[in-house]
């Protein structure tokens, strides 16, 4: 990851995309199925949020020289270095090894291609940043949601039985309406009250 002053250095779009074109080709050589999700979805689904890595799910391994990566996922997976024209672009290949990798792999299975890249679907964006639960991915959700016909609300529940079933659904549901009444105004709370809790 390259610093500049101590910083993390954001990774332009450009970069983005050439770091995803070299992926595409070890992924297409490999016969491995591929999508991109985090920071990179979420600018291309129109999000202002910046990103240092590129994130991607897959189905399986890529067959790197191991000086490649430069570390392992607690959750699955490997973070490696792709290097462009003008930089290197850190990549997060995630392969969960928990119970949520069933979630995981129905995503990958229902990508979209947009301009040529496989993306995880707005609803399915969704769904795996609640079972990440981080600050930046409930702002992330919150920002979706808040996007006027992006995100088919009924949708996320229809993906949550059809993977854990009715008694997931059931589990969840309270903390998506919470998202829900946040990105619709209908919560006094506010986005920065998620932190918090």
């Amino acid at each position: 990851m390259e610093r500049k002053n101590g910083l993390i250095n954001l990774i332009s779009g450009d970069d983005a995309l050439q770091a995803i074109d070299v992926v595409r080709k070890m992924a297409v050589e490999n016969d491995v199925e591929w999508a991109v999700c985090g920071g990179i979805a979420m600018a291309i689904y129109g999000s202002p949020r910046l990103t240092k890595d590129v994130d991607i799910i897959a189905s399986k391994r890529l067959p790197l020289e191991k000086e490649r990566i430069i570390g392992h996922l607690k959750q699955g997976g490997e973070h490696f270095i792709v290097k462009t024209e003008t930089r290197e672009v850190p990549i997060d290949w995630i392969l969960r090894n928990d119970d949520f990798k069933v979630f995981y792999q129905a995503a990958l299975k229902d990508a979209v291609m947009i301009d040529n890249i496989p993306i995880l679907t707005p609803e399915w964006l969704v769904v795996l940043k609640f079972i990440a639960g981080r600050f930046k991915d409930q702002e992330d959700a919150v920002y979706l949601l808040r996007e006027k016909g992006l995100v088919d609300r009924a949708k996320i529940r229809e993906l949550i039985i059809k993977v854990f079933g009715e008694n997931a659904w059931i589990l969840a549901k309270h903390g998506y309406q919470r998202w829900f009444d946040l990105a619709d105004g209908k919560s006094e709370e506010t986005i920065e009250g998620l932190r918090d809790s």
